[in-house]
């Protein structure tokens, strides 16, 4: 080859680098500049007074902004937020001050009418219990709904105290209260904003203003709501502003309204940067939504969940296999079939699907699943709580088990949906060696079943189950047959209504409801859990186990607790999500982890081939053994 042809090929190979490198390095200034927008946006959204009051549209200011900042060079996007955020008002963060005799005016009038429910009512209702646990609950989060305005929990407690000594029964001493913050709010500086920082440090909270409005508004439990937020059901997913819209809504909620990104993998802050780029890279429906799911999925949280759920069944298929999965020893195994002519069998472990490897399967739905931890990824999608593995796109499909030592495949035709019966078909169960077992997914009533089981040499209570919906006074109605006195429980971390990304942790003890039939069963009780057993299991034992006779079996839980939350995000769809805290009485850490048993029992491939449940065999075995 002549030295002219080599040197030409070589200066074409180098402006190909040099205009690949200036590419690459101008789309990352643009991913900066627009991770700064989202920044500053979402700040504001949340802090600003023309947004709380609905003065003005949240999601055009982002819409008229994005295609300014998209375009603009670096040094130009600090002058351009500068002067959108002025524009918006200059007094956006000068509040009116906050007077304290309207606190205790209200508070006043709450207690007299909170003292004047009907007394019948209550005791009618059997509702005491969960009037006196919420009482201060009602009180606080009442007056803030009152005044849009989240009084330091400090001052709070102190003003109460003094101002109502009666209320002191109900309000938490000081020393268990902890505000603490939890977003990264390190950005707002001279460095990275410049003249704006000086604008946005001025924030101290949001005083006196009406939330009805609101990008963010709170319930009576702190749950945040964002049902102001437009779903923009008909957005055209080719359109930039609106994909960065939804990427930069999901990410500002979680970042100031989801209570624990310290224990992420990742660093939420950086999560913004990264999938800037992956947003932008799609035109459609499902490359929006999938990338919305695996930014969703470093929350490690179970209760994220995506409604409707399209992204899922288009990428993995709508027709699911009508078998109930269960993780055991690390493998995926048949716990129960449906349908007459269903050739799996209990015990079957699941090597493929449709001529793919299982595992390979497990390795992409991992991508848009959000699972506590590596060990509980398999039991979450095992068991269907977040999507079936032995999912398809054609309705007959083909799947590989290991049956004994033997490798089969089997032709099964596959449903749009499977519903599970319950595992239990009565509320409780005599048992032989007289001991008692309670199903509480199916309903039935405390006093009648504590009376029946009083003479029994032991309980167990079967929370590998959910309590069902029309049973909320199980947990309540069950801790006065377990303790004679109410024993803190749990801390609880619910948002900061005034400071966006801050925390307040609250040390929860919930009184028993007075009760002429009630009396403590001194015998042992054992309290079933596993990976089934996350948010309101979690919850009821958590509350039951710190009686004195009261002992956990089984494998941790899933480690997803505290009260969901519902987000809706531009195409229509909706993202729920944890929004509550939830700690042990210590102040340990609950989610991710699960809670630890006392005993721990896993179950074994053999035990559930031969029709077994190892974790009641053990929890007979230690009551006999009591």
């Amino acid at each position: 080859m002549k030295k002219a042809t080599i040197f030409a090929i070589l200066l074409i190979s180098i402006t190909v680098f040099v205009a690949c490198g200036e590419r690459t390095n101008q789309a990352s200034v643009r991913d900066e500049n627009l991770a700064k927008l989202g920044r500053v946006w979402g700040f504001t959204k949340y802090t600003h007074h023309s947004f709380i009051s609905g003065q003005l549209d949240w999601d055009v200011e982002l819409l008229n902004l994005v295609p300014i900042v998209y375009y603009a060079d670096a040094e130009d996007v600090n002058g351009i937020l500068y002067d959108w955020f002025v524009g918006l008002g200059d007094d956006g963060f000068d509040f009116a001050p906050f007077h304290d005799f309207e606190l205790a005016s209200y508070l006043s009038e709450l207690v007299i009418s909170l003292d004047a429910v009907s007394e019948t009512f209550l005791d009618e209702h059997n509702l005491w219990g969960m009037y006196i646990a919420n009482r201060q609950f009602h009180t606080r989060f009442s007056a803030m709904l009152a005044y849009g305005y989240d009084l330091d929990w400090l001052t709070f407690v102190a003003l109460a105290h003094e101002k109502f000594p009666e209320l002191s029964d109900t309000l938490p001493p000081e020393s268990d209260a902890n505000w603490r913050p939890m977003a990264d709010l390190s950005w707002i500086n001279y460095d990275y904003l410049g003249p704006l920082a000086a604008h946005l440090l001025r924030f101290d909270g949001v005083r006196a203003t009406n939330r009805t409005a609101a990008p963010v508004y709170f319930g009576p439990s702190s749950v945040p709501s964002f049902y102001n937020q437009s779903r923009h059901a008909g957005m055209d997913f080719n359109d930039t502003g609106y994909r960065l819209l939804g990427l930069f809504r999901l990410w500002n909620a979680m970042n100031y309204y989801f209570p624990h990104l310290d224990v992420l993998d990742v660093v939420w802050d950086d999560m913004l940067v990264e999938f800037i780029p992956k947003i932008l890279e799609g035109t459609d429906r499902l490359s929006y939504e999938l990338t919305l799911a695996a930014m969703a999925r470093h929350l490690h949280d179970a209760h994220v969940w995506f409604v409707p759920r399209f992204f899922f069944t288009d990428t993995f298929g709508r027709y699911t296999a009508p078998v109930h999965l269960i993780a055991a020893e690390e493998r995926i195994v048949v716990y129960a079939t449906y349908g007459q002519l269903n050739s799996l069998a209990r015990g079957d472990i699941v090597t493929g699907l449709n001529g793919r490897d299982i595992e390979d399967i497990i390795a992409e739905m991992r991508k848009y699943v959000s699972y506590p931890n590596e060990e509980k990824s398999l039991p979450l999608l095992a068991t269907g709580l977040r999507g079936s593995i032995l999912s398809s796109h054609a309705k007959n499909m083909e799947i590989t088990v290991l049956r004994g030592d033997t490798e089969i495949s089997f032709n099964i035709t596959g449903v749009p949906h499977l519903s599970r019966p319950p595992t239990s078909t009565q509320s409780h169960v005599l048992l032989d060696n007289n001991i008692g077992l309670i199903n509480p997914e199916i309903y039935g009533d405390v006093r009648s079943i504590m009376e029946s089981f009083a003479e029994t040499d032991g309980i167990i209570i079967d929370l590998r189950q959910r309590p069902v919906d029309r049973w909320p006074s199980f947990m309540i109605e069950m801790r006065q047959y377990l303790m004679a006195e109410p024993l803190p429980f749990a801390y609880i971390s619910t948002p900061s209504q005034s400071h966006p990304g801050a925390r307040v942790d609250e040390l929860v003890n919930q009184y028993l409801p007075p009760s002429p039939y009630a009396f403590v069963y001194d015998r042992p009780v054992v309290l079933l859990m596993d990976e089934r057993t996350f948010s309101h299991p979690e919850w009821v034992i958590m509350s039951f186990r710190t009686a004195p006779n009261v002992t956990v079996m089984g494998p941790f839980s899933m480690g997803s607790n505290g009260n969901i939350a519902s987000l809706p995000l531009p195409g229509g769809i909706t993202m729920w999500y944890t929004s509550l805290g939830v700690y042990t009485p210590e102040g340990g850490q609950t989610h991710r982890i699960g809670l630890a048993p006392d005993i721990r029992v896993d179950r074994t491939i053999e035990g559930i081939a031969e029709g077994r449940d190892e974790l009641i065999e053990v929890a007979v075995r230690y009551i006999i053994g009591y």
